[in-house]
């Protein structure tokens, strides 16, 4: 085990301050696969591929048991249009970004704990580049911090690991979770080969219609929700598709092709100019929507609830959109099956700025823009990270950015 992480996991149980907790957390330490029965896994690799060379495979069997998909490559975006001179600071830091390298792994006796996918290999270490949570440094991870793993469950066969943080959500759904079944057949895997395909969840009609449409049964849907922790005679993880919040472009193509391509239906009468409402969601609603949709009258933008279409349904409206207005919120994922040069305004709280409909729009060429809502502004770097906060516009500011995008 890594010396910085012994050093940390002493600190946190000894803080309990007695000395029972030092003789455990010891004792824990010295344990080989303890992390079956207890927390404290004997440590990590920061990526697959040092856990492949330590296991001792032969040439043939590591071509069998690795490979790389995608090499690493940088993503070049260009600035959002707004109203102010300065871009905010969250979209600064991604003018630039470094796509990682995809690939797929099998390992047999594998472990994989929780409903992000934390995946452990037979030695009992984690595979940091497999196991990536929010924070930047595998150290953090909490999987160092916790006494006991729910109850082990075995399963014979082969499991497909899709589950990913926060993967029971669209967007994480559409742009973390499915593209690892794109990164399988790249790897020339045949699905029905497959005894399991692992998911945080299997309740909401996108999951069930887009792993229908993918051609995975039901029957081999296992859910982290209620498998929280199991060892497979093989697991078969695919990498996760890049950076969370930052789809590569293979990526978007995978979902054009798969949801767009022959849903080409002729429907004469969907909008050009759409504005996404979120006033059937619980957090980031607009606070004066009446107003703002009364607004709207003018230019013909037509309120879209979301919530009530399919994913096929979702992805022909925004094909056939060329002006698409929208609060921050999961549905804009549904961007990705814009045409070029579609024009987009999303607008934020000042106390909560996410970039990733930024980053996706400039995968596939979108013009895109944003506008702040009212209130004080935080400095910059500061992040208050109040991602629930509801949205004041203000329509002057709005129709000043409507003349700069050209509506």
């Amino acid at each position: 085990m890594h010396e910085s992480l012994k050093i940390r996991l002493r600190a946190y149980w000894y803080k309990l301050n007695k000395p029972i907790a030092k003789i455990l957390v010891n004792f824990l330490l010295k344990l080989p696969e303890r992390s079956k029965l207890f927390g404290l896994p004997q440590g990590f690799y920061e990526v697959t591929e040092d856990w492949i060379n330590d296991s001792g495979l032969n040439k043939v069997k590591l071509q069998e048991n690795y490979k790389k998909i995608h090499f690493p490559h940088q993503i070049v975006r260009t600035e959002p249009g707004r109203l102010d001179k300065k871009a905010h600071w969250k979209f600064k830091q991604e003018y630039q970004r470094e796509s990682p390298e995809t690939f797929v792994v099998k390992i047999p006796n594998g472990r994989v704990l929780g409903q992000g996918g934390t995946i452990i290999t037979p030695d009992d270490k984690v595979l940091a580049d497999l196991s990536r949570i929010y924070s930047q440094s595998i150290n953090d991870h909490p999987i160092f911090c916790q006494w006991k793993f729910p109850k082990l469950q075995c399963i014979d066969g082969t499991v497909a690991v899709l589950s990913a943080i926060a993967g029971e959500g669209y967007f994480h759904w559409m742009c973390d979770v499915l593209p690892r079944i794109e990164l399988l057949r790249l790897n020339n895997i045949d699905l029905n080969t497959i005894d399991n395909f692992l998911v945080n969840l299997y309740q909401a009609p996108f999951h069930k219609e887009t792993l229908k449409t993918l051609g995975i049964h039901q029957s081999k849907i296992i859910e982290s929700v209620k498998f929280p922790h199991i060892k497979a005679t093989q697991l078969v993880v695919p990498s996760l598709p890049g950076i969370s919040g930052n789809i590569p472009k293979w990526a978007c193509d995978f979902l054009r092709n798969t949801f767009l391509s022959g849903n080409q239906t002729k429907i004469s009468d969907l909008p050009e100019r759409i504005y996404i409402s979120r006033t059937r969601t619980n957090n980031r609603k607009i606070i004066n929507e009446a107003e703002l949709v009364k607004f709207l009258i003018p230019y013909k933008f037509k309120t879209i609830f979301l919530e009530s279409m399919s994913v096929a349904e979702q992805a022909l409206l925004f094909s056939r959109a060329k002006f698409i207005l929208a609060p921050h919120g999961a549905g804009l994922t549904n961007l990705v099956f814009c045409n070029s040069g579609t024009k987009v305004i999303e607008i934020f709280s000042p106390f909560y700025v996410n970039v990733c409909y930024y980053s996706l729009s400039n995968q596939v060429n979108l013009d895109y823009y944003y506008l702040l809502g009212e209130g004080k502004r935080p400095p910059e770097y500061v992040d208050p990270g109040l991602g629930r906060a509801n949205i004041l516009v203000n329509l002057d500011s709005l129709s000043n950015l409507f003349k700069l995008v050209g509506i």
